[in-house]
């Protein structure tokens, strides 16, 4: 598993896990930096079916659908 991918067995942890980091983010706006989660389709494994590729970027990137974003 790569460092930056979290897994859930259950949908309602997953949730919670979303609900958390929606929660962090605005605390750490401040320092102009947010947590960007990525859901991962179809993904199924011994760990769990529901997973989030974690990353931290700066808070001004652009994202989909925001004018200027590039896919």
């Amino acid at each position: 598993m790569n460092s930056n991918i979290i897994v859930f067995h259950d949908s309602h942890e997953a949730e919670g896990f979303v609900r958390g980091v929606a929660f962090i983010n605005k605390y750490i706006e401040k320092n102009e930096l947010k947590i960007k989660l990525q859901f991962i389709e179809d993904f199924i494994s011994d760990e769990g079916e529901f997973a989030y590729c974690v990353s931290i970027v700066p808070d001004d990137l652009p994202e989909k659908g925001d004018y200027g974003y590039e896919s």
